[in-house]
């Protein structure tokens, strides 16, 4: 049975979630694409992002909800802007200008019963019920960014793994500081920089470099009044407990679902940490050829296997962009080089 969410306003969500099949597909294209659409989103779903950290195979983003506000059609178009583009957004107005118009014949034509239901006002209420809602924010972010991925790829179905992990409490300040440190910490942590503010894909990244929205989710949390550079100091000092504890808990072989602290242990167990990717190719993603090469590693496996676990259904697309090169480059080998076309061939990595 799937566990009920806690959905309320007022409160601080830690959300995570992972691509599916753990294939490394957030490039670093992908990953300023993600950022970009967690604002779109923020702003659409009237929350607060406090901090993120978008890796290369999974996604934290930490957030505080509001009570809900009247905001009117006005706020009500002003938001669906933000986060529809092109050809969605031109259908979402069309269909808006299109149930307005309808409600306004049907108000001035003359009616015998009280028994009108405006469409338009069920149209307007689908966006609200998606606003101020930790649960319609993930949904919203992880249904824009498939649609979005897919668009642009030779992809097909969802991009993530199961449901998003989520661990919610009241806005305390000590446990806001301890979760956007172990969030900020994610990219040192996983061997990627030395140090966050040079992890570009992440809010605190963002808010040395100057974002306003990302010092906005810092200020939040540490006190406006205190000025940037002090909050800084004083998420830096986060950064380095989030940091201290996850060494000490590998130094005496504790794993975090066993040992860490209330906000760390919450955090899905299961989720690999990111690699940097050493190869490049011509026209494919260096992450997926990383992820073939990881699988390989395994064990001899057939094409058709690594296309499935790789989310890429066309068979020329992924011999052409992947199997071929990889065997150029000599990073794979077949098991049966004699026999290339045979349907038992497999392939193999080359260490």
């Amino acid at each position: 049975m799937r566990k009920c969410r806690l959905i309320e306003t007022g409160r601080c969500y830690h959300l995570i979630s992972r691509i599916a099949h753990r294939a490394f597909f957030l490039t670093p294209d992908e990953r300023t694409r993600t950022v970009d659409l967690i604002r779109r989103v923020e702003e659409f779903s009237g929350v607060l992002v406090l901090a993120y950290a978008v890796m290369t195979n999974h996604i934290h983003i930490y957030i505080y909800v509001p009570e809900a506000e009247n905001i009117g059609e006005e706020g009500i178009l002003r938001r669906i802007k933000a986060l529809y583009r092109d050809a969605s957004l031109s259908d979402v107005l069309a269909e808006w200008r299109r149930l307005r118009d309808e409600e306004t014949r049907e108000l001035a034509a003359p009616r015998v019963d009280d028994g009108y239901v405006s469409r338009f006002a069920r149209y307007k209420e689908s966006f609200l019920r998606r606003m101020w809602n930790s649960a319609e924010f993930m949904r919203t972010f992880k249904q824009h960014f498939t649609m979005s991925y897919n668009g642009r790829r030779e992809h097909f179905g969802t991009m993530w793994e199961g449901r998003y992990h989520e661990r919610n409490h009241k806005p305390e300040e000590s446990v806001m500081w301890k979760t956007s440190g172990y969030v900020d910490a994610n990219p040192v942590k996983a061997g990627i920089v030395n140090r966050t503010e040079d992890y570009r894909w992440c809010s605190f990244a963002a808010a040395c470099a100057g974002d306003e929205k990302a010092q906005r989710g810092y200020a939040f949390m540490y006190g406006a009044s205190d000025g940037w550079e002090v909050i800084r100091e004083k998420h830096e000092a986060s950064i380095r407990d989030a940091l201290d504890e996850i060494a000490s808990q590998r130094t005496s072989g504790i794993t975090k679902d066993e040992g860490s602290s209330e906000c760390m242990s919450k955090s899905d167990p299961k989720i690999e940490e990111p690699r940097e990717f050493l190869v490049r190719l011509e026209r494919g993603d260096s992450a997926i050829a990383e992820r073939i090469l990881e699988l390989l590693a395994e064990g001899p496996k057939k094409p058709a296997l690594l296309r499935e676990a790789v989310g890429i259904k066309r068979r020329d697309h992924f011999n052409n962009y992947y199997l071929v090169p990889l065997l150029k480059l000599g990073l794979i080998e077949q098991t049966d080089p004699e026999h290339p076309r045979s349907p038992q061939q497999k392939y193999r990595r080359v260490l």
